[in-house]
């Protein structure tokens, strides 16, 4: 039996090539010995296609020379094997990656008289076997020539004296090769315009108190700053002077910070020095009110600080805030900027109009705390009595008559509910004084226990008919999502307000609306509405169960 690939599977088939080739040798090497290495794995993996040494560079378009060439490049670093070269024949090696792309074997007689000088330039010490090596395959991986590299070593040995380590010369000359300075004359130029600035580089060292040479990588970020970022030197050195714990890396993070803010002068960089440090000195103050303690105060200033005063807060406002949210028991920074995005969100951002607002908060709170006390509750006001006082207040009623209700619901299981009733019943029935409550006036009406008796039965009927409503409506499939979620919503947009995100807002209102479109259309199918899900109080005239407690019965407009 004869098996075979056809051609299409053949062509639609893969060519292994090893991950240690692509992330090591790939980078270093050119574009045509890639393509001639991969293009000879194609043929190991596929034998059927053999092709000679002319076949393969009329193929890939390089020239056959440069094929010998390219294949004895890869020979070096070890992938391959020149079996012979007439007629011409390959193998491929398997890559043992030591992730250091280093040749197998470099020919030493190309560097004889680059070892001679290296010798030459550090005198001082016998330079080892390894270490010429290391300089070759720099070379060899960077294209560094080797003046070039001999320039290199003696800038470093004049830097750093005849005995340094050859790393330190690694790294520089990696350093040189990754930005493509490879020749006598871009070494020349790099070296001299370095030592050109080494005189500037030495006074930013002083002023961040390093006590070090400079090195090179201390050129290319002032290259960086003057020429990327604009900085003129005198004004790098006194940025400098300003790190109180200074690096080379603080400095450069300081600078990209200034040129963010546009602060290029010694005049803009003082100024904006003295504003950051108001904000931090501010934002310590303001944890100081809070009585709170924080191990990196940058980010406080980051998320908090420089957020309010971005919002118009000033200073003294805000640790005005601060000593309130302390003496009120809401002392974290989160609970502060809940409040102060209360607070804008209603206008409330200079002083006296802050202080304004906390100061009838206060006595608004003292009053509900006098009424809660007078209802038998015995507990701090909440957002919940601050809605219900101002609703009575624009009911027109006093304080006097909304203690007047405290006193009749003291005793009550939900004191509140009890007085929002009694209110309610006195405001349909034009009671705004005291002396037109049952009992104290002198016209017809019942004792005020008999009134008391009567508001009970009442309420009973009402939220008795209300649950027979709802039970009904949980029938309908669907219903109680749409009805708890509408209800759940009140919550969401409460906290929508206070944030004062008018997008989630808008988004919450069109939802409430939609939701309450689809319930009434429900609730239609079994002949009620949303309002008949709520107790709807019965007329004390004609007693008509319809009758909704905050509105008249149609009775009264009955002649």
């Amino acid at each position: 039996m004869t098996c075979s690939y056809s051609k299409e599977f053949s062509s639609s088939a893969f060519t292994d090539v090893e991950n240690a080739f692509i992330t090591e040798y790939l980078p270093v090497s050119s574009g045509d010995a890639v393509k001639v290495y991969l293009y000879g794995l194609f043929l190991c993996q596929n034998p059927k296609f053999d092709r000679s040494i002319a076949e393969i560079a009329s193929t890939l378009d390089i020239s056959q020379d440069k094929i010998l060439e390219f294949f004895e490049f890869w020979e070096e670093f070890g992938l391959v094997s020149i079996v012979s070269k007439e007629p011409f024949s390959v193998q491929y090696l398997p890559i043992r990656s030591s992730y250091s792309a280093k040749p197998k074997k470099i020919k030493a007689e190309k560097y004889t008289e680059f070892t001679k000088g290296l010798q030459a330039l550090l005198p001082d010490r016998m330079i080892s076997t390894s270490e010429y090596t290391e300089y070759f395959t720099i070379m060899e991986t960077y294209g560094i020539k080797p003046e070039a590299m001999l320039m290199i070593v003696k800038y470093c040995a004049d830097r750093k004296g005849t005995d340094i380590g050859y790393r330190y010369v690694s790294k520089v000359a990696k350093d040189f090769g990754n930005r493509g300075i490879v020749t006598v004359e871009k070494v020349e130029k790099e070296l001299s315009s370095y030592i050109m600035r080494t005189g500037v580089i030495e006074r930013i060292l002083k002023a961040l108190s390093l006590r070090r040479q400079p090195e090179i990588e201390d050129s290319t970020l002032l290259k960086k700053w003057t020429q990327e970022l604009n900085f003129e030197t005198e004004n790098i050195v006194f940025a400098a002077s300003k790190l109180k714990k200074g690096s080379m890396a603080k400095l450069d993070e300081f600078l990209i910070e200034l040129y963010s803010m546009k602060s290029f002068s010694k005049e803009e960089i003082a100024e904006y020095m003295d504003k950051k440090q108001t904000v931090y000195d501010l934002a310590i103050k303001i944890n100081k009110a809070l009585s709170i303690y924080v191990d990196v105060i940058d980010t406080v200033v980051d998320n908090y600080t420089k957020k309010w005063l971005s919002y118009g807060f000033d200073q003294d406002t805000l640790l005005y805030i601060a000593n309130h949210c302390f003496k009120s028991g809401k002392n974290t920074l989160q609970d502060m900027d809940d409040i102060l995005e209360y607070l804008r969100a209603r206008g409330f951002i200079d002083l006296s109009s802050v202080s304004d607002y906390f100061e009838n908060l206060k006595k608004s709170d003292e009053f509900l705390s006098k009424m809660l006390l007078t209802a038998g509750v015995n507990r701090r006001p909440t957002p919940w009595d601050r809605e219900n006082l101002n609703m009575w207040k624009t009911w027109n009623f006093s304080e006097d008559m909304i203690l007047e209700a405290a006193k009749l619901a003291s005793g009550k299981s939900s004191p509140t509910a009890y007085m929002n009733g009694i209110l309610s019943n006195w405001k349909n029935n034009g009671v705004f004084t005291l002396n037109g409550i049952p009992d104290k006036s002198t016209g017809d009406n019942n004792s005020q226990e008999e009134y008391n008796r009567e508001y009970e039965r009442r309420r009973a009927l009402a939220v008795s008919r209300a649950q027979k409503n709802i039970e009904r409506a949980t029938a309908i499939d669907g219903f109680m999502d749409v009805y708890g979620r509408l209800n759940g919503m009140e919550k969401d947009l409460a906290f929508a307000e206070i944030a004062g995100d008018e997008k989630a807002l808008t988004a919450l209102e069109k939802e409430k609306q939609n939701l309450i479109s689809r319930a009434e259309e429900m609730l239609k199918t079994i002949g009620i509405a949303l309002i008949d899900l709520s107790p709807r109080y019965a007329c004390e005239k004609c007693n008509d169960t319809g009758y909704v407690g905050t509105h008249r019965c149609d009775c009264y407009d009955k002649k």
